[in-house]
């Protein structure tokens, strides 16, 4: 109650609207500066986020202009300061489930400091506490997958509810010595690509540490990340019973490090093609990984390594300033004989040879979105495709596969997988609404001692190796969507008023239909959400 009551002392306290942030939090604005990156005169780049921006920034034809975003603000020449209470209170009941109620709170503060535009902080710190009454912790979708696939509500996830309190600490310290060049030390994450979901990096994970470097120059962006990584404190699903649900490792053990490369290139008025590589290491980073210009497969080669790489592209083209459409590409591992061998098995059902590949490692996306659909200002819609092959993102060791926090750093259903998705949102200035919908087929394990792709936290090699205790994989004959076939569907929509003329505080609700089934079993969530939050919970 003590806590319920504290979030309703900083609601009332909350009159002013948000102050823009350096970095850009506020979906809205997020919006508008990718939308004017499909300009034809623009020099932006929208595949790198999370957004920056100046205080001063304002987007010409934004839905709410930045300046209404004010708290607590001191500005002058030289010094920008702003300080704003973030809070959510709500309550949540499934409704495929007797008694399933429960009850959430998140308060926190954001300070975003600047100093003659060169020297920028941005601090987050947000404090939740999840309550579930007369019910179990368990996710039934979790029963299915090793980790949670999705967040349902912004405030209602498994990291909540496990511990029933949460404090999550988000900031980076950014210094811009000369307008082109910056460099950046936080504890965040990014994201990758021009849709909502990334095969390359995406946001769906928890905070880590790390350091960026990042340049700008005529038509390029070139972005450089190390930063490290926590394998998890419990790996509840390990591929054997030897290992069981709780085996534990020290934090030592569990650390691993990540360096990521991502050079985005304006292309004339209308093609944007940005270039990724990533690699991890279960130690720190050999001094040739801090070379921000180089590629690591040549370097990997060089020192005999057995770290995990990876590889992708992306690709946006942009018609008008409302509308572009989108790609990506990852390579985990490929050998070019045996993906020519998969192509004549698909053109040919005759082809007798070898095909299929454990360590052919590939996704691919391709998209469309819409912004001021029908010439109607705020009226924004996209359609989106995802297929990834078996396999992508593990790794021979368990310790370097493609993750963090037992939750996958790309696509939050793993791997082996065909996904489609699409949506539609409206906002003006008092309400917000969005309808999303998406279907994927994915190939699950048939039991606990299996491994058909899926699982990107289980050890990957076509052999038995003691030392990771592995699952042996079939070294030829896989097919994408091998394994139990799992049918999921999901459809969220949400909406939110804004009662204040500062846009400070919205009431939201939110339903959620989720439904996924295979021969094995079947679960459905049917959910409503209700409560009021500050304009930067999401």
């Amino acid at each position: 109650m003590k806590r319920i009551a504290l979030i309703s002392v900083i609601i009332l306290a909350s009159v002013t609207a948000f102050a823009q942030n350096l970095q850009v939090r506020d979906f809205r604005i997020a919006r508008d500066i990718e939308k004017s990156a499909n300009g034809k005169f623009s020099t932006s780049h929208s595949s790198m986020k999370p957004y920056r921006t100046t205080p001063q920034t304002e987007m010409s034809d934004s839905i709410v202009p930045m300046s209404d975003f004010v708290a607590y603000k001191l500005q002058n020449d030289n010094i920008y300061l702003n300080i704003q209470p973030v809070y959510e209170l709500g309550g949540s009941y499934n409704f495929a489930r007797k008694k399933d109620f429960r009850i959430a709170e998140t308060a926190g503060a954001i300070i975003d400091f600047s100093l003659n535009g060169k020297l920028n902080i941005n601090y987050m710190l947000t404090e939740t506490y999840g309550y579930k009454k007369k019910i179990s912790f368990g996710n039934p979708f979790d029963e299915l997958f090793p980790y949670n696939f999705d967040k349902i509500w912004g405030f209602y996830n498994d990291k909540n509810l496990a511990s029933g309190f949460f404090l999550e600490q988000t900031f980076n310290i950014n210094y811009t010595p000369i307008e082109f060049f910056s460099i950046e030390i936080g504890n965040g994450k990014h994201f990758y690509g021009d849709g909502q979901r990334s095969l390359l990096q995406s946001d769906i994970c928890n905070n880590y540490p790390y350091l960026k470097v990042e340049s700008e120059f005529l038509n390029f962006k070139y972005s450089c990340v190390w930063s490290a990584l926590d394998e998890g404190l419990y790996l509840r699903y390990l591929p054997t019973a030897d290992w069981g649900y709780t085996n534990m490792k020290s934090f030592s053990e569990r650390l691993k490090f990540n360096a990521t490369h991502y050079l985005d290139c304006r292309i004339g008025k209308h093609v944007n093609v940005g270039l990724f590589e990533s690699v991890m290491s279960s130690k720190f980073l050999s001094f040739e990984y801090f070379n921000p210009v180089i590629f690591f497969r040549p370097v990997e080669f060089s020192m005999g390594s057995n770290e995990n790489a990876l590889m992708g592209a992306n690709l946006k083209v942009s018609f008008s300033q409302k509308n572009c459409v989108y790609a990506q590409f990852v390579l985990d591992d490929v050998i070019v004989g045996q993906l020519m061998n998969d192509i004549k098995h698909r053109i040919s059902s005759s082809y007798t040879g070898q095909y299929g590949w454990f360590a052919n490692k590939w996704g691919i996306q391709g998209g469309i979105k819409f912004f001021d659909l029908f010439k109607v200002k705020g009226l924004d819609c996209f359609v989106e495709g995802n297929i990834v092959r078996p396999y992508v993102y593990s790794h021979s060791q368990q310790g370097l596969t493609y993750t963090h926090e037992l939750k996958p750093l790309a696509h939050p259903l793993g791997a082996n997988f065909v996904e489609a998705l699409g949506g539609i949102s409206y906002l003006n200035d008092v309400i917000e609404c969005a309808l999303e919908l998406s279907y994927a087929v994915v190939g699950c394990d048939s039991s606990f001692n299996s491994h058909f792709g899926q699982n990107v936290f289980y050890p990957t090699m076509d052999a038995y190796m003691p030392s990771q205790i592995n699952i042996p994989v079939s070294s030829y004959y896989n097919v994408l969507l091998q394994g139990i076939r799992t049918n999921v569907a999901t459809v969220k929509f949400n909406f939110a008023y804004y009662p204040l003329k500062n846009k400070a505080l919205s009431v939201f609700a939110e339903i959620a239909i989720r439904y996924n089934s295979n021969e094995l079993r079947k679960d459905k969530y049917l959910g409503v959400c209700v409560g009021v939050r500050s304009r930067l919970i999401k």
